[in-house]
């Protein structure tokens, strides 16, 4: 099981802007392109992400649930609805020793946010981190790493996107 992220971030280093829509959100004509998300989900059994990320997405998704073939998990203390077929936890070492028990043979999208993300990697749990820096600024919103302990890492890839996202994927070093 290889835990990853494939997260939006504009350059100035936001993953969200002040109200918490999420970069890829703000970023004219993001919804026709993929930016590699395909490709990340095509190797993923399990999606992980925080409340806020899915309370913000929940009415999109209730009409068309992405993850039909996948576990879904979130990070909350509170109950989920009972019509989502996602699985709630509050603690994310809680959540990383259930996902290590269940044997997935894929990967495990961390979807976020950034509360979520940085979690993640506080345990060493994100094999690969990806991110894709989005050709705008943001000016001010969510920072990705505020407050995530230095970690060296290794960039294992890089590639760039129509209209001139980055893709980064790095590993730790």
């Amino acid at each position: 099981m290889v835990i990853r992220t494939h997260v939006g971030v504009s350059l100035d280093g936001f993953v969200a802007d002040a109200d918490g829509v999420a970069a890829w959100e703000s970023l004219p004509g993001y919804e026709h392109r993929s930016h590699g998300i395909a490709e990340v989900l095509e190797h993923c059994e399990a999606v992980v992400m925080g409340r806020a990320t899915f309370d913000r997405g929940l009415a999109r998704w209730s009409q068309d649930w992405p993850w039909t073939d996948k576990e879904v998990h979130v990070l909350t203390s509170r109950p989920l609805p009972s019509d989502v077929r996602a699985r709630a936890c509050d603690d994310p070492a809680e959540l990383l020793r259930r996902l290590q028990l269940t044997g997935l043979m894929g990967d495990v999208h961390l979807l976020g946010g950034a509360r979520t993300i940085r979690a993640f990697l506080e345990l060493g749990a994100v094999a690969r981190l990806g991110v894709v820096v989005l050709p705008m600024l943001l000016g001010s919103g969510v920072p990705l790493f505020a407050g995530t302990p230095g970690q060296p890492l290794h960039l294992q890839c890089q590639r760039t996107h129509p209209g001139g996202a980055i893709e980064l994927i790095y590993t730790p070093a």
